[in-house]
């Protein structure tokens, strides 16, 4: 106030008409000079994470598992918004297959499935499509015509939602009026993140509550510009790659690897100025995925044989016994498989090969971290006294098993708290 008084024109002393309403004048500053502390520090005991990735590895799903595991999953009313989204699913992934089979020349087995795909294409032309009850009953005939099989089959070639075959052989569960989405459907569900989404939770730690603000941002190429925004302030970097993802092409850009983009984006991160004393915790996700299509005979050797010079030879490699027991206890079951038989590190149900694709994937991004690997070299690779204070954990994860996600959070929750604590010179 005295350098208003002091800076007055025509010779005034104040700028306000009276004694009374400079003092009321004086008390407002106070009280927002006080709320702005107040907030301030409030802020300040908030752990920021940043949820980071590329499109459709699964960034969104984890904020999911989230809400269910930290703030009692979903209302009744949330549940019932995600119907439309769900029936969405379904059409998108018909209307896939059918455009897919069109392309690749696959014919029909049933002769009257081609009433039913020209029913269906008609209904997905609309803008807004209404879904009547005979479009479910030409859906289901559909997905169990053989020619859509072997379509499904070869979704290497085009782009397919993962959640396709999930929904689809739950048409008669879906179709019903009283129908309330679980928490797995809305885990399956996909919806396109295109803006800052913000999740705030409170975990008991230590006899304290500590509030977690996470920070999920769409993963696209067209999103990424916006991932600056929230990069003040973050304690960690939550980085989703996708381990299912090396025969697969961008949605936004077919001429482009999924795998091969992700560990791009993943090395950007990594190598980030603004990033230098975050912490990042890499969730290698989509595991259940991987061991689908290798048990289907899909292998990495085709996506490695592209790039000849830019990847160690993947014949000659060989896993550690402790990445091979790391990555059968996170796939689906696997807790509850090494308690049954503590003396057996092996599960039938899980393909020799599928283990060493998956530590394969790992040391891939283990080797951005150590510098060892340069996908893009415009990119400024730092030394390792560069990284000093900047650390990497790597976990597998399956966003849909809340039991794995839950298991990899409690894990992660140690590093991110004392690197919070850290940050405040405690530690």
């Amino acid at each position: 106030m005295a350098c208003f008084d002091g800076c007055s024109p025509l010779g005034r002393k104040s700028y306000f008409e009276s004694s009374s309403e400079a003092r009321r004048a004086r008390n407002r500053d106070k009280e927002l000079t006080r709320s702005i502390k107040r907030d301030y520090r409030k802020d300040a005991k908030r752990v920021k994470l940043l949820l980071l990735g590329t499109g459709e590895s699964g960034k969104s799903t984890m904020t999911k598992q989230m809400r269910i595991i930290h703030i009692n999953g979903f209302s009744f009313m949330e549940r019932m918004e995600k119907v439309k989204d769900i029936h969405k699913n379904i059409l998108d992934s018909m209307l896939t297959l059918l455009s897919a089979m069109q392309t690749m020349s696959l014919p029909f087995e049933a002769d009257d499935s081609a009433v039913s795909a020209e029913f269906i294409l008609n209904v997905g032309a609309d803008p807004k499509p209404e879904l009547p009850e005979e479009f479910w009953d030409h859906c289901k005939k559909l997905w169990l015509d053989q020619g859509i099989q072997e379509c499904f089959i070869k979704t290497s070639h085009y782009q397919l939602l993962d959640c396709a075959q999930y929904f689809l052989e739950k048409i008669d569960e879906l179709r019903a009026s009283e129908y309330t989405p679980s928490d797995q459907d809305i885990l399956r569900c996909r919806v396109v993140t295109s803006s800052i989404q913000q999740i705030e939770f409170t975990v008991r730690d230590a006899g304290q509550n500590v509030r977690f603000c996470v920070y999920d941002v769409g993963g696209q190429r067209g999103e990424r510009k916006k991932w600056i925004q929230v990069f003040d302030d973050v304690i960690a970097v939550m980085y989703v790659g996708e381990m299912s993802s090396f025969d697969q092409t961008l949605r936004e850009d077919p001429t482009r690897n999924r795998l091969l983009e992700s560990l791009e984006n993943f090395e950007q991160v990594w190598n980030n100025r603004f990033l230098r004393p975050v912490s990042v915790l890499l969730f290698l996700n989509k595991i259940d995925i991987l061991l689908e299509k290798v048990s289907r005979g899909r292998s990495i050797q085709e996506f490695l044989d592209q790039h000849p010079d830019m990847f160690p030879d993947y014949t000659t490699f060989a896993h550690s016994n402790a990445d091979r027991n790391e990555f059968i206890e996170s796939c689906p079951g696997g807790s509850e498989y090494q308690s049954k038989r503590r003396h057996r590190s092996s599960r039938t149900d899980i393909s020799a090969e599928a283990v060493k694709t998956a530590a394969y994937i790992k040391k891939l991004y283990q080797m951005i971290t150590c510098g060892e690997l340069v996908i893009n070299k415009n990119i400024q690779v730092h030394d390792k006294q560069w990284h000093t204070m900047h650390t990497c954990h790597l976990f597998y994860t399956c966003a849909v098993d809340t039991g794995n996600i839950k298991k990899v959070m409690e894990g992660c929750r140690s590093i991110i708290i004392r690197k919070h604590l850290e940050r405040f010179g405690i530690l």
